[in-house]
């Protein structure tokens, strides 16, 4: 019997459902399942059919055998026929209808009161038997109380119809007491025991779908709670698998962008090579160019002392071309004497001449010390030129005095006029020279000048060297520091490829979670029966 289909509330007392209310709800069940009256009913009928079909053709061999008369075979056969027609007319027309088991009975009856009577056998009485016990299935008390009442009655009243109207036994046999008492007592037992066993089944079936019913409002209670559970894990599945797709995309785009990431610190990672290797050529630039500046710090030093040197020359030149200058008022003091000291005038010719060789030797010196400054001497070199060129002159005229020396004499005009030149030569000479140390002076504070700037440019280069030093140092760190971060980030992104595989698995898994729920949603759907 299907029980979990029983939902109706107990009532209880103490933890125990009355008798009576428990009869009551038992029959109210019963009466409530369809498909249990349907199989007890097509089992009644069948059990009827089966008896009337032997009541059918035996009380006809009973005819054909001369036992009973021609009219108590029609009354039997059409009692019989009726019994069936009603029977099944009632089953099929509802086959768990709860009218055909008190149909059932009363044809039944009818069909067994009018064989009993008339029969011409003494056990006749005994069909009651196999019949009635099949209606405990219906678990109606009522129904068997009334059979018990109804079948015991016509025995009671076929046994005393036999004693008192037939005055003998259905067979013809003499009245036996023993006879009699065994049909009314085996009838009359049995009827109190059909009465009590569907009593007391019943009450034990009742106790029985008491305790399922209290054990069914507690799975009830706990099927509750399953399916509230059951929701809320739904509801938390679907949120869950909705965050893991979410999260699974989130996955899948930060191990894009940490691709992205690592291709770019390759890209970082050669650049910075390239960067290594052109601030590797750079240093060597800078190498060669503080050598350069060494060089160039020890020419403009060089330069300066050359300067210097040319600088103390003209200072010379210029006190010896006072010298001459006094000279030459000396010799233009004595001019008028030149007559009377030709021998002097020898000696002092042979003096400028000694004076224009110092001065060309000078003069040639000068010259080279122009051609080493370079293009900062070529001023001096001019002046070295005219000193040279002015040596050679005064050269010259010495050699001109020393062939008119001889003419001084007679020729004193043309010697006056001769130191006269000289003078102005020696004037010259001075003007020049003058000149020629205010160009050197010039030239020195321009080689201070140089030689600060060289220093100045030797300290940057220094500076430059060790910054490019520095930078050198920093490119090689960053370059260490971004293989790590592309090994880092290459391992980020095969860790975020796993995550998203991992994120996919749980996501499938919350959804085959999710549809495991769903088969509980048609119990969400379900009222409890009232």
């Amino acid at each position: 019997m299907e029980h979990s289909k029983l939902k109706q509330p107990i009532t209880k007392d103490n933890g125990k459902t009355s008798g009576i209310h428990a009869e009551a709800k038992f029959q109210s069940d019963l009466q409530k399942e369809p498909a249990k009256n349907k199989r007890v009913n097509k089992f009644v009928l069948t059990i009827i059919t089966i008896i009337d079909l032997f009541l059918f053709f035996g009380y006809i061999d009973d005819y054909r055998q001369g036992n009973i008369s021609f009219g108590f075979m029609i009354a039997v056969l059409v009692s019989v026929i009726v019994s069936i027609t009603v029977c099944y007319f009632i089953y099929f027309r509802k086959k768990d209808s709860t009218v055909f088991a008190y149909a059932s009975v009363a044809c039944y009856m009818v069909v067994y009161s009018i064989a009993i009577f008339g029969a011409q056998n003494d056990l006749v009485f005994m069909m009651v038997f196999p019949l009635t016990v099949i209606y405990i299935l219906y678990y109606n008390f009522r129904l068997i109380l009334a059979i018990a009442a109804i079948f015991g009655g016509i025995n009671i009243a076929d046994i005393l119809y036999m004693a008192a109207v037939l005055g003998h036994m259905h067979s013809g046999a003499a009245l036996n007491s023993t006879s009699l008492l065994l049909q009314g007592a085996s009838t009359v037992v049995y009827m109190i025991v059909l009465c009590g066993t569907t009593m007391i089944s019943n009450d034990n079936n009742a106790k029985k779908i008491a305790g399922i019913h209290a054990e069914q409002e507690k799975s009830g209670e706990l099927l509750d709670e399953v399916l509230k559970v059951a929701a809320s894990v739904k509801q938390n599945c679907t949120s869950a698998a909705e965050h893991m797709h979410k999260l699974s995309q989130y996955v899948n785009a930060t191990a894009s962008e940490i691709s992205g990431i690592a291709e770019g610190n390759s890209s970082n990672a050669d650049s910075i090579e390239q960067q290594t290797v052109m601030t590797g050529n750079i240093q060597s630039m800078i190498q060669a160019t503080k050598q350069m500046s060494d060089h160039m710090l020890a020419m403009a030093k060089s330069s300066e002392k050359a300067v210097r040197d040319g600088q103390q020359t003209v200072d010379s030149l210029q006190i010896q071309a006072v010298q001459t200058k006094e000279t030459n008022k000396q010799i233009v003091s004595t001019v008028a004497s030149l007559i009377s000291n030709a021998e002097a005038v020898e000696e002092i010719t042979e003096h400028i001449f000694s004076i224009s060789s110092q001065t060309n030797l000078l003069a040639l010196n000068a010259s080279i010390e122009s051609a080493r400054a370079g293009e900062a001497g070529r001023g001096f070199a001019v002046v070295s030129e005219e000193i040279r060129t002015l040596a050679d002159e005064t050269r010259s005229l010495t050699e001109r005095i020393r062939g008119i020396v001889a003419e001084l004499k007679s020729n004193a005009d043309m010697a006056k006029h001769t130191v006269s030149q000289v003078i102005t030569a020696a004037d010259t000479e001075h003007k020049l020279i003058a000149d020629a140390n205010m160009q050197f002076h010039e030239i020195g504070s321009r080689m201070d000048g140089l030689h600060e700037t060289v220093q100045d440019i030797y300290k940057k280069i220094e500076e430059i060297l060790e910054s490019n030093h520095a930078i050198v140092d920093s490119i090689h760190h960053i370059s260490a520091v971004s293989e790590e971060v592309t090994a880092s980030t290459q391992q980020a992104a095969e860790l975020g490829a796993d995550t998203s595989r991992k994120a996919d698995q749980a996501r499938e898994l919350m959804t085959g979670l999710l549809e495991t729920v769903k088969a509980i949603d048609r119990y969400l759907k379900e009222e409890p029966a009232q």
